[in-house]
């Protein structure tokens, strides 16, 4: 039986289509608007189609057509459309937003590509944004092209991402009785606990040491995040942090936060603030839990992004570690925009439970 075959909306750097690759599918491509995150998908995927497109400006008709992608190439149709629309940390998320359009190219891939399955992946917020009216539209039009529909909120630690990461899932096919089992599946797994300490015990605490591995895979995490041999842990680098920051940091204890900082280290903003407020920010992460969800800079006064045990934000290549990004995958755009790259993924491992699912 040939591999089902992938393509990959809206990719990013691609966490989809290396969760489908984890799943031993065949992925044909990806489409994005971001020349960053194209070319950080073209270096992962070197023999795939990396398209740079703008689904915006652009017809996802003419976008298939110039690629070579016809009816009956594409088996699964996968796709995060932009989730900051959405995300309730938007205090002006709306559907007027440009990007919720986005949502319709989806659906224009749907009805040229009639692929087999469908799945979507976006923040829990979309569920509710608009009283939930805008989740009930993108059904009705997926149900209108003849899909049976499906919507569920997977947390990403039950897949072994090492991160209290939340998802909406939804997901799309034909046959009611093949949809209904995947979801009764994806409901039933239970936590996985992959900690901080196993995903980072072979990197480096100091990354200014040689990028070489400190031994060989410990645990099934480090084997997986290291499964094509990489030599070094690429881009183990971070984000310096000011003389402020650091004086603040040195104060917080693992699992910590800013309540730990002495008052008069504290930011003018913060010694407003009450105790129950701003609960991650400054926050050092625990070696024996997994992460709080990474966002698209990792900046100490925005959340939990200090290092276990060392005075430092964590590296780049922790930061994909802690999105379950496979070493071999690499980063050469300036700290910041690796940052975005990593936060805006799907956590690959997320992606291979779900795509390993479908028949």
């Amino acid at each position: 039986m040939n591999q089902a075959t992938v393509f990959d909306c809206f990719c990013g750097l691609g966490g989809l289509s290396l969760g489908a690759e984890l799943a031993f599918l065949d992925v044909v491509g990806g489409v994005d608007a971001d020349e960053t995150a194209v070319a950080a998908y073209a270096r992962a995927f070197p023999d795939k189609l990396a398209l740079h497109h703008d689904l915006l400006r652009e017809k996802p008709r003419a976008v298939l057509r110039e690629a070579g992608i016809e009816r009956g190439d594409v088996d699964v149709l996968v796709g995060g459309p932009p989730c900051q629309p959405y995300s309730i940390n938007n205090h002006q998320r709306a559907t007027t937003d440009t990007r919720c359009k986005l949502v319709k190219s989806y659906l224009d891939f749907v009805s040229i590509l009639q692929p087999r399955w469908l799945v979507m992946e976006n923040v829990p917020g979309f569920a509710s944004i608009e009283g939930g009216k805008f989740l009930e539209a993108l059904l009705r039009a997926l149900r209108s092209r003849r899909y049976v529909t499906e919507f569920l909120l997977l947390d990403a630690t039950c897949f072994g991402v090492p991160q209290r990461r939340k998802r909406l899932i939804v997901l799309a096919n034909k046959d009611r009785e093949k949809l209904l089992q995947v979801v009764r599946e994806l409901s039933l797994r239970q936590f996985q606990s992959v900690t901080v300490g196993e995903a980072f015990a072979d990197l480096p605490a100091d990354p200014a040491e040689a990028p070489s591995y400190c031994g060989k895979p410990a645990n099934d995490f480090q084997r997986l995040m290291r499964h094509r041999e990489p030599l070094a842990a690429q881009c183990h680098l971070n984000s310096q942090i000011g003389r402020r920051n650091l004086a603040r940091i040195k104060h917080v204890p693992p699992g910590g936060n800013w309540r730990d900082i002495p008052r008069r280290l504290l930011p003018a903003g913060m010694k407003r603030a009450r105790l129950s407020d701003h609960t991650t920010r400054y926050g050092r992460l625990r070696l024996d839990r997994p992460a709080f969800t990474l966002l698209t800079k990792c900046d100490p006064h925005w959340g939990c992004y200090v290092h276990p045990t060392e005075d430092r934000i964590i590296t780049v290549r922790e930061a994909a570690r802690l999105q379950s990004i496979p070493d071999h995958v690499e980063f050469t755009a300036g700290l910041a925009a690796n940052y975005r790259l990593i936060g805006n993924a799907v956590p690959p491992l997320l992606a291979k439970g779900i795509l390993e699912q479908l028949q």
